[in-house]
């Protein structure tokens, strides 16, 4: 399967990635690991969607939690590799489902900072709900879709997402509310807690607004 251009791009500046979200302030991963602290335990398994160079789930390994990462940049996991907190990482396009692990592999899931290069979202929600133990946490981020975006927007979902114009060369979608509403209560998680908070925006000198969600997927 051809690269996409996220994960082209991500290749390319994924030594100036760190250096990049401290720079902007990229608190995604400090915002999330907050929401979930009560939720985990040292041991517990937890798998990273997107764990690129592992900001969003070195604060669960510093907890005693057992990390394992998947990602479709080789460079970006090259990167998260060096720093030695994982178990496992796995180069693994998120484009071609399954995920690669068996059902009730693992205890918790989270996936920081990268639903917004996806638009339908549904084939992951499905494959954490297999992975996931039953009882376990599924948080993730997402980009909101506001009104003051309208203007940028390049075509709308009928299911409620948006693809938006950016200063980067990859599509960027933002999620509506009720789209995750109907995702979660369709694939089998039943919603816990949702923070809003600004991060840098897709255009210079504008922030847009991301929303952190903590999930609990349900028993049957």
């Amino acid at each position: 399967m051809k690269k996409n251009d996220s994960i082209r791009v991500h290749d390319e500046h994924a030594s100036e990635y760190d250096r990049e979200a401290r720079e902007t302030g990229w608190f995604g991963p400090e915002v999330l690991f907050g929401l979930c602290f009560e939720y985990v335990s040292p041991h517990e398994r937890l798998l990273d969607i997107g764990v690129g160079t592992g900001l969003g789930s070195m604060p669960f390994a510093r907890s005693g939690l057992e990390v394992f990462g998947i990602d479709g940049s080789a460079e970006m996991l090259e990167i998260c590799r060096s720093k030695d907190f994982a178990q496992d990482l796995s180069e693994f396009d998120l484009r071609g489902m399954p995920l690669p692990y068996s059902d009730g592999s693992f205890d918790h899931v989270i996936c920081c900072g990268v639903f917004h290069l996806i638009g339908d979202l549904e084939p992951i929600f499905k494959e954490v709900f297999r992975v996931i133990k039953p009882g376990g946490i599924f948080a993730f981020t997402i980009l909101s879709e506001t009104p003051e975006k309208e203007e940028g927007v390049v075509s709308h979902s009928p299911q409620g997402y948006s693809e938006i114009r950016s200063d980067w060369d990859v599509p960027v979608f933002m999620h509506g509310d009720g789209y995750i509403e109907r995702l979660l209560q369709g694939s089998g998680f039943l919603g816990l807690k949702e923070l809003r908070f600004l991060v840098r925006g897709l255009h210079e000198g504008a922030d847009d607004l991301a929303c952190a969600y903590v999930t609990r997927r349900t028993v049957v």
